[in-house]
């Protein structure tokens, strides 16, 4: 899984370089595949700043999305695509754009067609003070 997640992380910069995706520069720090856990990293810009400096809260949901994508991604059954149908975010505490951001990321369950997984993140050098959490599902959408 570790290689499947490095190798999806590495066709988002192949297929979308400059895309949100590919700028946030994602890298895998640990893979626990028999407990679901998975720990990225990623780097924000400052241009992904709100009015306050703090990071837009917009870019905070994508970061989470784009982390849990990877694994659903990773995930799926088979060839196809997984996107997003339905994801919330509880904010806690601001992140700061330019700052290393750790990812958690543990699947719930997955079926056939659905994959459910929650997410936490934090300053990296922080990683004891969550600043937002979120779930997601994400459908599995066979290629015909």
């Amino acid at each position: 899984m570790e290689q499947a997640l490095r190798r999806c992380i590495s066709m988002v910069s192949e297929t979308a370089p400059g895309s949100v995706g590919d700028m946030l520069d994602f890298q895998v720090r640990q893979c626990r595949e028999a407990s679901g856990d998975y720990t990225m990293t990623c780097r924000t810009a400052q241009w992904m700043r709100n009015f306050f400096g703090t990071l837009h809260g917009g870019m905070c949901a994508t970061v989470l999305d784009q982390a849990m994508g990877l694994v659903a991604y990773c995930l799926k059954p088979g060839e196809g695509t997984a996107p997003t149908v339905q994801m919330e975010v509880d904010y806690h505490r601001p992140l700061i754009p330019g700052e290393e951001i750790l990812v958690k990321v543990h699947v719930v369950s997955r079926t056939r067609s659905l994959i459910n997984l929650n997410a936490e993140a934090a300053h990296a050098a922080r990683p004891d003070k969550i600043c937002m959490s979120g779930s997601a599902i994400y459908f599995f959408k066979q290629k015909k």
